[in-house]
């Protein structure tokens, strides 16, 4: 008896190579300029409003941490949206939010 031939093998078929997506480009905005360091008390606060603008010193304070948010917050006794326990209970969104909201006013 003869063994049955074996079909040749195939190569494996390469899938035509694809040309890289680009991602599409954002729209521009302004742009704003970076803080050398985030502010971590009230007067360097307000300077880095007067100088960068207040975005960009929204933008620093996310970089800060929230305990020493709490504590910039405290600094503007009964000027701030919010005081005592609210300070000690908020996390960092809150705070933000309520920095913007004084700071736009």
């Amino acid at each position: 008896m003869k063994k049955p031939e074996k079909a040749p093998e195939k190569e494996p078929e390469k899938a035509p190579e694809k040309a890289p997506v680009k991602a599409p480009e954002k729209p521009k905005q302004e742009a704003v300029e970076e803080l050398p360091e985030p502010p971590t008390d009230r007067k360097a606060l307000e300077a880095a409003v007067k100088k960068y603008g207040v975005e960009a010193a929204l933008k620093a304070l996310q970089k800060v941490r929230v305990v020493d948010l709490r504590a910039l917050a405290r600094e503007y006794n009964g000027e701030f949206g919010i005081a005592g326990r609210e300070i000690r209970n908020a996390n960092k969104k809150v705070l933000i939010d309520e920095f913007r909201a004084f700071l736009t006013k």
